[in-house]
């Protein structure tokens, strides 16, 4: 893994075939008994990005022995994104370049909550095992197709990583207004 002095990774290090795939370190883990909560940090052309995390503890995987989705283990605001400053909104301008947009946004939005679902069959083990999730943002009811949006987000505790993946570059445009706050 490719890293800076400060030992944090190169954020887009493992992006291929047109997409935009960050990895963060996992800063200040900590729980309240219901949530983790930590800091994301990684570089990008010396420059540190980041943002704070809360994942809703207790999620499991979301599919049964038949791969049928299990309603029980879909959360609502699972995981929530929050601004921890100007390395935050360096993340978003970054983004940004990365996504090939035109417009740069200037600064990240306080909070931006997700669904989450896991990906996997069965019971999980966060502290030994990397967990993928799939994540919802902007998926209330009714939905608005152009506000919407999806991505993967594992989380590997054990390692002390985050792989924040694209799942599709149609949902960049979305995101982008979503994390700035530009509606």
């Amino acid at each position: 893994m490719r890293t800076d002095r400060a030992g944090l990774p190169a954020v887009n290090q493992f992006s291929e075939d047109g997409f935009v795939d960050l990895c963060f370190k996992i800063r200040d883990l900590a729980d309240d008994g219901r949530h983790y909560h930590f800091h994301l940090a990684a570089s990008y052309r010396n420059a540190v990005l980041g943002m704070n995390v809360q994942l809703a503890m207790g999620i499991q995987g979301g599919f049964n022995a038949k791969m049928e989705l299990r309603k029980r283990e879909v959360h609502r605001n699972g995981v929530r994104f929050f601004r921890s400053g100007v390395e935050s909104d360096r993340l978003v301008g970054i983004l940004a370049v990365l996504y090939g947009s035109k417009r740069k946004p200037r600064k990240m939005i306080d909070e931006e909550p997700f669904t989450a679902i896991a990906l996997h069959q069965g019971a999980l083990s966060w502290d030994r095992e990397p967990v993928k999730l799939k994540i919802f943002g902007r998926d209330a009811e009714p939905l608005d197709e152009d506000a919407y949006y999806e991505s993967f987000f594992n989380v590997d505790f054990a390692g002390g990583f985050v792989y924040w993946n694209e799942k599709d570059p149609d949902y960049r445009k979305p995101l982008l207004r979503a994390l700035s706050g530009r509606v």
